[in-house]
């Protein structure tokens, strides 16, 4: 609906701003081809990444062996595990955000972990995408023809003590496919062995001094625990009514949600390799330290100029931006660097 500023102009800059507004829609129609050739490619490329993705799962499980020659300090005698032992659990652990998410008690459980998959939802087959679909209770009617935007996470587990689900999967539905903005996710329920739940811990109080037939009291509480990632809030409806305090919380909380999942997907899962052995964290860590060094030089200096204002025939300069960091979860240490992954 037009506001009648452009109305109120001259007619010949009225001309021109039309001229620019036709300019704009040769754009507009160029950037929808960029962007169906981008997908394009992009799914070309996950197709080419797919098999060496399989080829190292198997290597990995131990269902894949290589070639391989003892050194000099080898024993040869020594019987050889199977695969790459905590092979996921070390690549997941040597990064800053999952060393944190990942508690002692989660460790054995995730020893267990053999692979992470990323699928894009629209990629999905077919009764897949209807299940994405019909667990998504808030999409409107009018909607139900648009693709899915967002992706799925699947985390592959091989048989263990602690839950039934060979697959625990997690799924971002974005707003948008170009902008990182998340409308909701959703998890898989943990089906869980009897008193393996690390989601929570059960408290116990004793019965009164006396009670000789009063039964121990017992209540159960939320746990830290990396599996808590497959159990993200609900988006609340717009019935709903929040406080400002518990709409920041939760969107602090889905915007780390995210965070974490990108991570995974554009991080993790290409470059497993080099996150297990902690090349990738070494990476990173030296990137950080090149940019604080930055900021302290930068810092220096205005802190130099600042000195010389004295002068009054001296500019004034400005001072220049720090570094913006990543928020990292609740109660985490930021001066405690994360320790490296210990092999078994």
């Amino acid at each position: 609906m037009s506001s009648g500023f452009v109305e109120s102009l001259h007619y010949k800059v009225r001309a021109r701003v039309n001229a620019l507004t036709t300019l704009q829609e040769s754009h507009d129609e160029l950037y929808e081809k960029y962007l169906d050739e981008k997908r394009a490619l992009e799914a070309k490329y996950r197709d080419l990444y797919a098999p060496l993705y399989v080829k190292r799962a198997g290597i990995v499980k131990g269902a894949e062996d290589v070639d391989a020659t003892p050194g000099e300090d080898d024993d040869e005698t020594e019987e050889a595990p199977v695969g790459i032992p905590d092979f996921w659990l070390c690549a997941l652990r040597n990064h800053e955000i999952f060393e944190q998410q990942i508690t002692e008690k989660d460790e054995p459980a995730l020893k267990f972990l053999n692979d992470i998959t990323c699928t894009p939802l629209q990629d999905l087959p077919v009764d897949e995408k209807k299940k994405e679909e019909e667990d998504d209770d808030d999409e409107e009617e009018e909607e139900d023809d648009e693709p899915q935007r967002g992706f799925r996470l699947d985390f592959h587990f091989d048989e263990n003590p602690y839950f039934s689900n060979e697959v625990l999967s997690k799924s971002y539905h974005m707003v948008d496919e170009e902008d990182p903005i998340l409308e909701s996710a959703e998890g898989t329920d943990i089906e869980w062995a009897q008193g393996k739940n690390l989601c929570v811990k059960v408290l116990r109080k004793k019965p009164k001094k006396g009670d000789k037939k009063g039964k121990p009291i017992t209540k159960t509480e939320k746990a830290d625990s990396f599996f808590n990632f497959f159990s993200p809030p609900d988006v609340p409806g717009e019935g709903d009514d929040l406080t400002e305090e518990e709409a920041e919380q939760l969107q602090d909380f889905m915007e780390m949600d995210y965070e974490m999942g990108a991570i995974i997907k554009e991080k993790i899962i290409p470059d497993a390799i080099s996150w297990f052995t902690g090349e990738a964290k070494q990476d990173e860590d030296d990137s950080d330290y090149d940019d604080e060094d930055d900021d302290d030089e930068s810092e220096d200096f205005d802190e130099d100029d600042e000195d010389d204002d004295s002068d009054d025939d001296a500019p004034a300069r400005g001072r220049g931006r720090g570094k913006a960091k990543s928020k990292a979860p609740a109660g985490a240490d930021d001066g405690e660097k994360p320790p490296e992954c210990k092999q078994q």
